[in-house]
């Protein structure tokens, strides 16, 4: 597995979880059991852009850094640990719920690309 191909991956996910935050806000979060109201559903669908430009910038990178592809990687590797840090911290303090949902869904793709995005750009 290459890092190119590691950067494709995180895009198809970020442009599912994307396209699904447009679309159909309210049944993206019924999925990870977080109560669903018109407000939260519209903040998605404002950060469903963000979360697209995401995907299409990691669909785009390997193309557009070449040989510096290993400074962006570990760029990446540390933000999926940021993140996971966050949803940790959103899950002890009952913000978000910590159901098997949300640990598979929410923390493993942050775990397994953070530690393929550490691995491939070292």
């Amino acid at each position: 597995m290459s890092l190119s191909l590691v950067f494709r991956l995180q895009a198809a996910l970020m442009a599912i979880f994307g396209i699904g935050m447009l679309l159909s806000p309210a049944s993206l979060m019924a999925g990870f059991n977080v109560g669903e109201n018109a407000l939260a559903a519209n903040m998605m669908q404002g950060m469903s852009l963000m979360v697209i430009a995401i995907a299409y910038i990691s669909w785009q990178m390997p193309n557009w850094v070449g040989d510096n592809l290993k400074s962006v990687g570990m760029f990446f590797a540390l933000w999926h640990v940021v993140y996971l840090i966050l949803s940790v911290y959103q899950m002890m303090t009952g913000v978000f719920p910590s159901d098997g949902a949300n640990l598979i869904g929410n923390l493993g793709p942050d775990v397994i690309f953070a530690i393929l995005f550490f691995w491939k750009s070292r």
